[in-house]
């Protein structure tokens, strides 16, 4: 088992995982990375139990929870406000309810922490300033080929290259990525004195119109996470790196709350990023080829679940390929999970921005649930948390 060669093209946190996954069940990982370093990107994320499953059957969750920091729970509020409509139990009440933690952890430091493990278990394996344009199935497996020209040969491949995966298009189709209207202004900020006082210790989502916010504590409380979605007809680039007006930014949220107009006073700037959609593939799996993440399925940020459905497919599609030989155990499983996840994200969309329900009826049914049926509102995430894609599937 050991000879045999699995290409991931992507060195994101969905191909570094697989990377992990396959070299716990014996195969030679090579993980193909675009950029000529994997340099400090991106903001906060959430790592819901279900991930974490996936990290401690790698034997790093101590760490990510030590990089990282539990929330004490997960609110919804109306951000202008500040009321809490409804409230979910995290910290010890997570693992306690999902079997795991649910932490919040800086993107780069999840992806060093990735990294690491791969280069101290697998060394070599990854191969900075490469990447995948095309492929060719044949008897004997894949054959890639490079943007240089040459050609990587491989037993299997799975393609984990992000929403703008150039392989996407030979794997599903032409289509391109859709901008759904909706860019995310993101910062990091340091959490002063003031914003530890008056910022609940929580993941929390702030429901505006036409715009929410989320805010969490990062590392030992030290940073705030801040992302502002907001309805935008001209979309920014889809991307890390692209600086924002910070003036805008205070303008779209000088209605809310003071803890999310603090947040926003203390920030230093912030990136945009456009937002942007594909339609989801027929199938996760082709033969000797299985796409994974973003790649697959883009999840939008309003379940905080792109890195976690992430993990679960790389942890599953290994499984798969491990336990039967082909990545189709691994298409029906996730395909049905990931589409409801995605539909579930999408309609969080419409209650954040009040759509729906609350432009008739404001957030007052759903306060009124929380209070008459708190069991049925703890219980609104048990399917996405509890979910545990490494039971019953060793590598």
């Amino acid at each position: 088992m050991t000879s045999k060669r699995l290409v991931i093209c992507g060195g994101g946190i969905a191909g570094l995982t697989a990377a992990l996954c396959a070299h716990k069940a014996g195969w030679q990982p090579v993980v193909l990375e675009k950029a000529e370093s994997l340099s400090e990107v991106g903001a906060g994320l959430q790592l819901g139990a279900n991930a974490m499953k996936v990290m401690s059957a790698l034997g790093l969750a101590d760490a990510a929870e030590a990089a990282g920091h539990a929330p004490q729970s997960l609110d919804f509020r109306d951000g202008y406000t500040g009321e809490a409509i409804f409230s979910v139990p995290a910290g010890d009440a997570a693992v306690k309810r999902w079997g795991a933690a649910h932490i919040n952890i800086r993107r780069a430091a999840l992806q060093l922490l990735l990294l690491n493990a791969l280069e101290d278990r697998a060394p070599g394996a990854l191969r900075l300033g490469q990447a995948g344009v095309d492929y060719a199935i044949s008897s004997a497996g894949i054959s890639l080929e490079l943007e240089t020209g040459e050609r990587l040969d491989g037993d299997r491949l799975i393609i984990a290259d992000g929403i703008h995966s150039v392989l996407r298009t030979r794997f599903a189709g032409g289509e391109t990525p859709d901008y759904t209207g909706n860019t995310a202004l993101r910062a990091l900020v340091p959490a002063t004195n003031h914003l530890q006082t008056i910022l609940p210790d929580a993941s929390t989502a702030w429901a505006g119109k036409d715009c929410h916010a989320v805010t969490y504590f990062l590392h030992d409380r030290n940073w705030v996470n801040f992302v502002g979605v907001i309805e935008k007809a001209e979309p920014a680039p889809e991307g890390w790196h692209n600086e924002a007006s910070l003036a805008e930014a205070r303008r779209w949220f000088q209605d809310f709350a003071e803890p999310v107009r603090a947040v926003l006073e203390a920030a230093g700037g912030v990136r945009a990023w456009g937002l942007y959609d594909r339609p989801a593939p027929a199938s996760l799996a082709q033969g000797p080829v299985a796409i994974i993440g973003d790649a697959a399925l883009p999840m939008p940020p309003f379940m905080a679940q792109g890195a976690s459905f992430a993990m679960e497919c790389a942890w599953t599609s290994v499984w798969s390929l491990t336990t039967h030989h082909s990545f189709d155990a691994y298409s029906r499983a996730l395909g049905i999970r990931g589409a409801r996840i995605l539909d579930a994200a999408r309609r969080n969309g419409d209650l954040f921005h009040g759509r729906g329900l609350p432009a008739l009826f404001g957030y007052a049914p759903v306060k009124a649930a929380a209070k008459l049926l708190p069991p049925v509102i703890k219980g609104r995430f048990d399917w996405i948390y509890g979910f545990d894609a490494t039971a019953g599937r060793a590598l």
